[in-house]
């Protein structure tokens, strides 16, 4: 064999550190030997939503085991391996098209040098194929299941010159020899290969290559044709002991171990042609000695793991945009884990999922997750970022088709805060149908993801409005999707972005409360009402009652008008600011319409509203922002989702709706345990007139609010955050028959 060796595996037991793990880390497994030691590979997540991977060490017979997980931490030992049918697994599985597992392991088989796998969900495995040396020996990598429905992986030994091979093998166990490394063209593949868009596969060497034995990148055909792209030298990296990722740009994307310009391991990127540009070079405080390679994530950016180094030298995880950008997002103390070898998963719930193969409670390594799409709310002036009836605007969105917006490009066209940082917008959007005629509904989603099956609003001719929390999409979009050709509005008060991009304001949800009523006797927060073209202030401290704290910096209100007559439009906004060309609410056939907002608090705490036309106005409450403190909550997106639609399967109901929603158990599969608070978008259907529905927590009183109204019978839309009752679970209750649609587009959690 090479000369070179995986010096890295001697860290296995780093000195154990406390840390206070980030607000989105989450240990879900501490191994303790029986079930599994030393977890050193990336996990998948299979299509039946649960996740899989193995250990190298522990287990009924210490040779390691391989594992299934559910997303809230449950873990079952699906195999220990025991020598005979392979040892030592360091590699990850496969989920192949046949719905089983494939594998290998380093050690065993019936030539102890190693094996490759197949096993099924319940655990059944059946050995492939034992490497016996000169058909390759030590398979530390994993495989991948091509094209054409084989197996392709590596060896980090044996072959024609004892420097590692690259393989192909059928789901019946038939092994080809497709390559044997010699040195000058790499040795000791230590990393799987990656099948890119060109059908051909690519991958690392740890050894070899042109310049000292530091490694290379190379590219191999089905056919076991390769060629070098890169020999690395130091100074752009030394021992590249992971594979590759093949990015939506189609460049590739790795690490190196060491080198660098700190010696402490890149990351880089490869052109399919092999120009090599060298983006991180990692100096200790921020990683150091990445062993794992990259993913990218949903949006856009890289993620990654370092084996040492971070504010505990235990390792770190990172992300990093495709310039070089490396933010540390986490570094591990000993207590919540060390030494993490392998990659990341980005999981259907948008978050990553990893292990480290030491520390945790017993030093044996723990499966971890980090909630990538946690963030929290940033304050904006209220601003208009989009009119389509103003010229220039491209006008309005045509009937039948869906129309992209790049908001950060519009706030700054339009004078508004900027949107850069932004993951999420807080929205007041209003639909202005073409000549009052009806508009089926209108859908409103992150740019660059599948249409929903969800509605925002509908209308009946009429100009409606609706608050909306939306992720933002590609380049910071969102697509709009109307029946019927329609003019768009886009007001924004707000936006939500990760803690680490600046300060930021968490949620602290309130048992739904009435703050203020005009149709009460005079006061701060009662009569008279709103005289129209005259601003009022509502002082809503004042309400001791909601238990509104000082520290609150906004407020989430639910605002019902109940007008004289026809109202143009209401707006609120932070008391001493300006007034803004923005709407809230609109009520042009002067009926009583309820839109809810996030409303900063302005001098003293108070709001500052303005009504075109006289009106009433009732405010209540179901949470505020405030600095982050213990209770302080995060937002997460999920993919805009159906969580109830009575229509199907249920009548229309009056009073309270029996069973409660059972929201985590919704089609939807949001993460259990997790949500403290939904963002839902409620449409209620009402046969004839409903004086209100409201929307509270199972398992707490029924509130005196309401989350919105239909006294013309009219289709009515709302957004409703309800905090998650008895097993996640809300109440609803109609004055009046109705059926109820509640589409769901985020949620908040610790």
């Amino acid at each position: 064999m090479n000369g070179k060796g995986c010096a890295w595996y001697l860290y296995f037991c780093a000195t154990v550190g406390v840390t206070s793990p980030a607000q989105t880390f989450k240990t879900l497994v501490n191994f303790n030997g029986s079930n599994g030691l030393n977890p050193s590979s990336s996990l998948i997540q299979a299509s039946d939503g649960n996740f899989y991977g193995t250990t190298v060490l522990g287990g009924a017979n210490n040779d390691g085991t391989v594992f299934k997980i559910t997303a809230g931490g449950m873990l079952t030992t699906l195999h220990s391996f025991g020598g005979a049918d392979g040892a030592g697994p360091v590699a990850g599985l496969v989920q192949a098209s046949d719905g089983n597992f494939y594998g290998t392991t380093e050690l065993g088989g019936a030539n102890g040098r190693g094996t490759a796998f197949k096993i099924t969900a319940g655990g059944m495995l059946t050995t492939l194929h034992s490497f016996g040396g000169a058909d390759g020996a030590e398979p530390y990598a994993g495989l991948v299941q091509a094209g054409d429905g084989n197996f392709y992986g590596t060896t980090l030994s044996g072959g024609a010159n004892n420097d590692g091979t690259v393989f192909k093998i059928t789901a019946a166990g038939m092994l080809t020899t497709l390559h044997s490394f010699g040195g000058a063209d790499g040795a000791l593949p230590y990393a799987g290969l990656v099948q890119a868009s060109d059908g051909n596969f690519y991958g690392t060497t740890l050894g070899g290559g042109a310049n000292n034995n530091d490694g290379t990148v190379f590219k191999i055909t089905a056919a076991g044709m390769l060629t070098t792209l890169h020999s690395f030298g130091g100074a752009d990296g030394v021992e590249p002991l992971a594979g590759l990722v093949q990015a939506s740009d189609g460049n590739f994307y790795g690490t190196t171990h060491g080198g660098g310009a700190n010696n402490g391991g890149t990351v880089f990127k490869i052109t399919g042609a092999g120009m090599l540009t060298t983006l991180h070079s990692f100096g200790g405080a921020d990683g150091a000695g990445p062993v794992a390679g990259l993913v990218q994530a949903s949006d856009g950016n890289f993620y990654g793991t370092t084996f040492v180094g971070g504010a505990n030298n235990d390792g770190t995880v990172f992300r990093m945009t495709a310039g070089g950008t490396l933010t540390t997002l986490h570094s591990f103390g000993g207590a919540d884990g060390a030494s993490p070898v392998a990659g990341l998963v980005q999981a259907s719930d948008r978050s990553l999922y990893g292990t480290t193969s030491a520390g945790g409670a017993n030093n044996d390594g723990t499966v971890f997750n980090l909630a990538l799409n946690a963030v929290q709310f940033h304050p904006v002036t209220p601003c208009r970022l989009l009119d389509t009836r103003e010229p220039g605007s491209g006008g309005p969105v045509q009937g039948g088709t869906a129309e992209t917006f790049n908001l950060p490009e519009l706030a700054a066209a339009h004078g508004c805060a900027p949107l850069s940082s932004a993951a999420a917008y807080s929205l007041n959007v209003t639909l202005i149908p073409q000549n009052g005629m009806p508009v089926g509904y209108l859908t409103l989603w992150p740019a660059g993801e599948k249409q929903p099956y969800v509605s925002l609003m509908n209308s009946d001719g009429r100009i409606k409005a609706n608050a909306a929390i939306v992720g933002a999409g590609a380049s910071g979009g969102v697509s709009v999707y109307v029946t019927d050709t329609s003019d768009v509005v886009l007001d924004i008060d707000g936006y939500f972005a990760p803690e680490l991009s600046g300060p930021t304001l968490a949620f602290y949800p309130l048992p739904p409360c009435r703050v203020a009523d005009t149709r009460n006797p005079p006061g701060d927060l009662g009569g008279p009402q709103l005289t129209g073209g005259m601003p009022r202030n509502f002082p809503l401290l004042e309400a001791t009652s909601c238990n509104i704290p000082n520290s609150a910096q906004a407020y989430s209100l639910n605002l019902t008008v109940v007008p004289h007559g026809p109202l143009d439009y209401l707006t609120v906004w932070p008391a001493g600011e300006k007034q803004p060309y923005v709407s809230t609410l609109n009520a042009p056939t002067g009926t009583a319409v309820a839109n809810a907002a996030i409303v900063v608090a302005g001098s003293s705490g108070d709001i500052s509203t303005y009504g075109t036309n006289d009106t009433d106005l009732v405010i209540d409450i179901n949470g505020y922002f405030a600095p982050a403190a213990p209770g302080g909550l995060s937002l997460y997106t999920v993919a805009p989702c159906r969580v109830l639609d009575t229509r199907t399967g249920h009548d229309a109901f009056t009073g309270f709706l029996s069973p409660p929603v059972d929201v985590v158990g919704s089609p939807c599969k949001l993460p259990l345990n997790q949500p403290q608070a939904y963002v839902f978008n409620a449409t209620v259907v009402p046969p004839g007139i409903l004086n209100s529905l409201t929307l509270w927590a199972d398992g707490s009183s029924f509130p005196d609010v309401s989350t919105l109204n239909a006294y013309d019978g009219a289709i009515s839309s709302n957004m409703a955050i309800v905090s998650a009752g008895n097993e996640g679970k809300i109440d609803a209750f109609a004055y009046d028959l109705t059926q109820l649609i509640l589409d769901i587009s985020s949620y908040f959690g610790p």
